[in-house]
């Protein structure tokens, strides 16, 4: 019985262990240049933060950007809507504005991507950084 639970464990170790080296975009066949974004200081009544995310595909099927869902209103993701071919690149636009917004940020787009395999994976981007006051 002992050696049974001890294989189960080293199994479940193993399995954890694996999922936790695992890169994202690696399930769907994509790269993308920087899963977090740190716009540093600004003041609430800045301009807005644009940042573009680059995703290139990596694998042998196209891959589509299903859905982009920011963690509120104050961030805007744009993104192309037609697949994207092996090779090549597309750019997930994201725009923070500071407006109302106070203290350390961390704003969250979460990326919902499917191949042509019909793989699909969540991928989360990130903006983090400080918003002072008027």
């Amino acid at each position: 019985m002992r050696k049974f639970l001890l294989l189960i464990l080293v199994t479940l170790v193993g399995v954890i262990s694996a999922d936790a080296r695992r890169v994202p975009g690696d399930k769907v066949g994509v790269q993308i240049d920087t899963l977090i974004y740190d716009f540093g200081t600004i003041r609430a009544n800045d301009p807005a933060v644009n940042h573009v995310f680059r995703m290139k595909v990596t694998g042998n099927e196209s891959v589509s950007i299903i859905q982009a869902v920011p963690s509120c209103g104050c961030t805007t993701p744009d993104y192309p809507r037609r697949p994207t071919k092996p090779g090549e690149t597309a750019e997930i636009k994201v725009v923070f504005n500071p407006a109302g917004q106070h203290g350390e940020q961390k704003k969250e787009v979460r990326l919902r991507l499917k191949n042509g395999a019909n793989k699909a994976e969540n991928i989360s981007l990130i903006l983090v950084g400080d918003v002072l006051p008027k």
